[in-house]
């Protein structure tokens, strides 16, 4: 039965999913990618039980912190062939690097998919561990949102001291896209 926790960060609370019969982390979301209540997809909710849990919630603690550039526990990310092609390759892209969507499209063998690469790498299921916020479209710059909403994007550099808000893309650190949406009407 898969388990999940909410933990604080400095960009919200994030809920970490893991699968203990993949072995695997099949789920980490900033909260504000939801706008509704715990998905039944992310199974039980856990009281400090699973090991894997606080593995993974001390490793993201190191990585806000400025101290940890990479992470060590397996993902299985849930989706299509394509899209998995997509997040392995993600996760080639270096810590403060960045790449853009044809990029990656050329990476998995598919040159002229880099509309469907950025479809794929906007519904990464484990943000961070599979770093979609390092990639930028073609002209440079961060993209994405969610269907249905409008969205205005900040890019934050990390920093020992915490977060700076970042004046251009391509800079010392790790790259991380905040999406914050806004109701329509």
């Amino acid at each position: 039965m898969r388990r999940f926790r909410v933990v604080d960060s400095p960009i919200g609370p994030l809920t970490l999913t893991w699968d203990p019969d993949a072995g695997a982390v099949v789920g980490l979301h900033v909260h504000d990618q939801r706008d509704r209540g715990p998905d039944p997809a992310f199974g039980e909710p856990d009281e400090g039980r699973c090991g894997a849990l606080d593995h993974l919630g001390g490793e993201l603690t190191e990585y806000f912190a400025g101290q940890r550039r990479a992470f060590t526990l397996p993902v299985d990310p849930p989706g299509t062939p394509f899209a998995r092609a997509v997040l392995a390759a993600l996760r080639d892209v270096p810590y403060g690097a960045t790449t853009t969507y044809g990029a990656l499209a050329a990476a998995i063998g598919r040159p002229k998919a880099a509309q469907a690469v950025g479809t794929a790498n906007a519904r990464n299921p484990i943000s961070l561990l599979v770093p979609c916020h390092r990639v930028l479209s073609a002209a440079g710059r961060p993209s994405g949102g969610g269907r249905g909403s409008s969205a205005s994007v900040c890019c934050w550099r990390w920093s020992p001291g915490g977060l700076d808000r970042a004046v251009r893309a391509g800079m010392v650190g790790d790259v991380v896209v905040v999406l914050i949406t806004r109701a329509e009407g």
